[in-house]
């Protein structure tokens, strides 16, 4: 008998708006798990492709391990990988059209041992999302929860081998259940192929390639230039008449080397004397003048 479920989500249109969506899910006593030691073969109906029946342990990526080394899973060697719904929608909303139509195409080639499992919608495996929960932790607790479904589903006959790259899920599930294991994917290739190189060295780019963009991240947060004043220290400059308060005219046609600043509360009558022309043929190089300076009204190097 199907349950009624309630999804909310809430996304953003382009003009900024937050629209809250309420989408009804359903969910089912049984889905086909394309397993050959499934226990209830009449009622999961696994038509489609199914796992190897002669591997050692089930693999299971998390979402991030999916959206990353997706390259390392192409590998025809790797057997007994199972993809699930939670993870291949990550991959569609965070990675886009081009490595989700990938994904599909791998789990669609008959040559590749690996099948979805819609965990979603399995009553069991179905976890709502808690409140205050990250995204991320709910993808990757869903992920687990259904990883220990399957394995007794399977009726505990197949180890299953989670892989991720979260040390605090590794920390928290690892040793949770017996027989489903959570290791990181570098640790998981060292332990059980440790004679497939192409699939380490690729894994070594990938990465280093992680750690480039990560250390250029944390180079873009620095500080390179000084801080604005804060809104307090420049309202008690103008009012003391340490700084003046206008609007920037840029001119069209000398932008680079020509700006004007309109003295706010100067009427029309005066405004031609109330202009200050802030750069003039000013070369880059060269550091702005004092303040003092700018009160003739016009500043050359």
């Amino acid at each position: 008998m199907l349950q009624k479920r309630e999804k909310v989500l809430l996304l953003r249109t382009f003009r900024g708006r937050t629209l809250r969506i309420v989408r009804e899910h359903y969910l089912r006593p049984s889905v086909p798990c394309n397993s050959p030691l499934c226990s209830r073969p009449a009622a999961c109906r696994s038509d489609g492709k199914l796992l190897s029946s002669d591997v050692t342990h089930y693999v299971i990526p998390d979402w991030k391990i999916v959206q990353d080394y997706l390259e390392i899973l192409e590998f025809a060697e790797l057997k007994g990988i199972i993809f699930m719904q939670t993870a291949c929608q990550a991959v569609q909303h965070q990675r886009g059209r081009r490595q989700y139509n990938k994904l599909r195409n791998l789990l669609k080639d008959a040559r590749h041992d690996c099948v979805l499992f819609a965990n979603e919608f399995q009553q069991h495996c179905y976890l709502p999302r808690e409140r205050g929960e990250s995204l991320e932790k709910w993808q990757t607790r869903s992920i687990y929860n259904a990883a220990v479904w399957y394995y007794h589903h399977c009726q505990d006959r197949m180890p299953i081998v989670m892989v991720t790259e979260d040390e605090e899920a590794i920390q928290q599930y690892g040793s949770e259940t017996e027989g489903v294991f959570v290791i990181s994917f570098k640790n998981y290739l060292d332990n059980f192929w440790p004679d497939l190189k192409a699939a380490h060295e690729l894994c070594d780019s990938i990465l280093q390639s992680r750690r480039e963009r990560e250390n250029e991240s944390q180079e873009g947060h620095g500080k390179e230039y000084p801080e604005h004043l804060p809104l307090e220290v420049l309202e008690a400059g103008i009012k003391s008449g340490r700084y003046i308060q206008g609007t920037l005219n840029v001119n069209k046609h000398r932008a680079q080397i020509e700006a004007f600043v309109r003295l706010q509360g100067a009427s029309s009558k005066d405004s031609e004397s109330k202009f200050e022309i802030v750069t003039s043929y000013m070369p880059c190089h060269l550091s702005p003048h004092p303040l003092g300076m700018w009160d003739r009204g016009l500043v050359f190097p």
